[in-house]
């Protein structure tokens, strides 16, 4: 199991619980190479509605390029995707060290969030 997996409480699905999301997964695993995609928010809580996006963040390398990082990349990665997401990425050592944040990014992503496992 992956430090992030750990830290989400050992929350892991299997990216086919999702299937509309194939191609966008698909996208994220061509422009990021990451560490593990985490889902979160109302689609990770089942609470989400027909209008709900869905919030992912990428966690990558602690020596990712600066331009992953970019909001604009973020969402060229999933426009025509299919479905709408907020896709966002993170260093897996600020993740990390995040979590012990209180009212960070990360400790609310900890509180629901889920991994991805897309293999």
């Amino acid at each position: 199991m992956s430090i992030v997996a750990e830290s989400l409480g050992g929350r892991v699905a299997l990216a086919g619980r999702f299937p509309e999301l194939g191609p966008l997964l698909a996208r994220i695993k061509e422009a990021y190479n990451p560490v593990d995609i985490v889902l979160y928010g109302s689609r990770a809580r089942d609470d989400a509605t027909a209008q709900s996006d869905w919030d992912l963040k990428v966690i990558v390398q602690d020596d990712a390029p600066e331009r992953l990082f970019s909001p604009l990349f973020g969402w060229r990665v999933q426009e025509g995707s299919g479905v709408y997401a907020d896709v966002s990425c993170a260093r897996l050592s600020d993740f990390v060290a995040d979590l012990e944040i209180a009212n960070s990014a990360a400790s609310h992503i900890a509180d629901d969030g889920m991994v991805l496992d897309v293999r």
